[in-house]
């Protein structure tokens, strides 16, 4: 089973295996900033202030319009190099309910937005210049343009008395970036979108909060599968055999070498019962001088000893024990 292991996990190891793998190509950044010109007289503010973002609204008797910034940029995992167009409509239109289930669809002969909503209506006006630039990866621009809030809101309020439809239309600001060239090394040719809403009451407007986007884009690769995964199995495999070789060879070296030890201690635990009458000590030298009778058993060496009033010497050496009177050598021996 070692040896199998061994050879599976070499297999499987120098074998050439693939997997596909979503990895980041690139990411885009937009981020919306803005302030308004106080350029009618108020009671609030002097004339020529600046009001900068974040406040809850912004009147029309007082900032009428808005000065915009858009800042774009793409951040390539390797190199960029693009061909950039963007251009800022500023999108009117009228949205009610949800639609079926595929969005950007038409139901029943109205359009859908992409969460589903059905535009009742839609108009686009184009804020200022297209603007065309080259990026590498990480480069960023800036578009500027102002609204004029009084007039975006008469524009829709145009087309509202046009169709004799009354409701609050959705303002949008929406910056398109359409780019072509090369990501990565790859021909790449895309549009993204960058939109905000603007909330445009009868007195007042009001910008959100989050004016900032990233935009992932990822890309499906073969790559070469370096991972340990293809060996789990015969790294297992290899584990398994190896305690079972550890669990194996203390059992079969204690079948082997124990065999004597564990006679040896039921020897001793049999001759336990005549402990008393044993003392140890050595056989000595000239025993083959002297007489020697053989006992049969330990039992009958302790009886003859009690009856000669000797005591019985063990020799652990030899596993023997015995009993010498009057130049006899009486002499039981334990090893078999």
């Amino acid at each position: 089973m070692m040896v199998f292991s061994v050879f599976w996990m070499y297999e499987e190891y120098t074998g050439v295996s693939y997997e596909e793998k979503k990895v980041l190509s690139y990411t885009q950044r937009g981020n919306y900033t803005y302030s308004t010109p106080v350029t009618e007289p108020n009671p609030l503010y002097p004339e020529g202030t600046r009001l900068e973002m974040g406040k809850p609204a912004y009147f029309f008797s007082v900032s009428p319009t808005m000065d915009v910034s858009f800042i774009y940029r793409l951040e390539a995992t390797s190199s960029a190099d693009l061909n950039v167009e963007a251009k800022t409509m500023i999108v009117a239109s009228d949205k009610e309910g949800y639609g079926g289930e595929q969005n950007g669809e038409e139901q029943n002969g109205e359009e859908q937005n992409e969460e589903g909503q059905k535009i009742f209506w839609q108009k686009s006006y184009q804020v200022g210049d297209s603007k065309s630039v080259h990026l590498k990866s990480a480069d960023a621009f800036t578009s500027n343009f102002t609204l004029d809030i009084p007039k975006i809101q008469t524009q829709a309020k145009e087309i509202q008395d046009q169709l004799n439809y009354s409701s609050n239309p959705t303002i949008e600001i929406v910056t398109v970036i359409n780019y072509a060239g090369k990501i990565n090394g790859k021909n790449v040719t895309n549009t993204q979108n960058f939109v905000i809403p603007v909330n445009i009451s009868s007195t007042y407007y009001q910008m959100p909060e989050e004016l900032g986007f990233v935009e992932d884009k990822y890309e499906n690769i073969r790559v070469q599968d370096t991972s340990l995964s293809a060996i789990k199995f015969p790294i297992l495999l290899f584990l398994l055999s190896i305690v079972l070789t550890g669990a194996l060879i203390p059992i079969k070296k204690m079948k082997k070498i124990d065999e004597e030890y564990i006679k040896k201690l039921e020897n001793e635990s049999k001759n336990s019962s005549f402990k008393e009458f044993i003392s140890k000590g050595k056989i000595p030298e000239n025993k083959s001088s002297l007489l020697q009778i053989e006992i049969s058993s330990l039992e009958d060496l302790v009886n003859a000893a009690s009856d000669m009033n000797e005591r019985v010497i063990y020799d652990a050496r030899y596993g023997e024990y015995f009993i010498i009177h009057n130049g006899i050598l009486y002499i039981f021996s334990d090893v078999h």
